[in-house]
């Protein structure tokens, strides 16, 4: 799954702005966390076309990164036991949790995870049974 990072001056009426290029090109934004500062928001994207949402962002004059991450699905039980047991198969592995985020998408709860091995964290993942989204969530 890709990841999309773009930085956004933090002043009011920006993330509007930011939203009409969205709009304007029929792409959904399925997942989104911002980390801010006094100056600037840093968001991360999820959305339905990464390629194209790429080459908008690029003609609009944001600038946008793409970075792998995972989507694992969440069991509904319990959410808290579902990433303690996600956490511990990755960490058994020694695969590091560099950041994560959870989006809802159709009802359902996916923890997103940045890690240092995409590969092995994806295949560790599915040998203990979690379902890892392969595409877009």
């Amino acid at each position: 799954m890709i990841q999309l990072s773009v930085f956004l001056p933090n002043r009011p009426g920006e993330f509007s702005k930011f939203l009409d290029v969205f709009i304007e090109n029929d792409i959904e934004i399925l997942g989104i966390t911002v980390a801010e500062s006094d100056e600037y928001g840093l968001l991360l994207l999820l959305v339905d076309k990464p390629q194209e949402c790429i080459n908008v962002l690029d003609e609009s004059g944001y600038g946008v990164s793409a970075t792998e991450v995972i989507a694992v699905k969440i069991d509904s039980d319990s959410n808290t036991k579902s990433m303690k047991k996600i956490a511990k198969v990755l960490g058994d592995n020694n695969i590091n949790i560099e950041y994560l985020y959870s989006s809802l998408y159709k009802e359902v709860l996916y923890l997103i995870l940045k890690v240092n091995d995409i590969e092995g964290g994806k295949k560790v993942l599915k040998e203990s049974g979690f379902e890892v989204e392969e595409d877009k969530i």
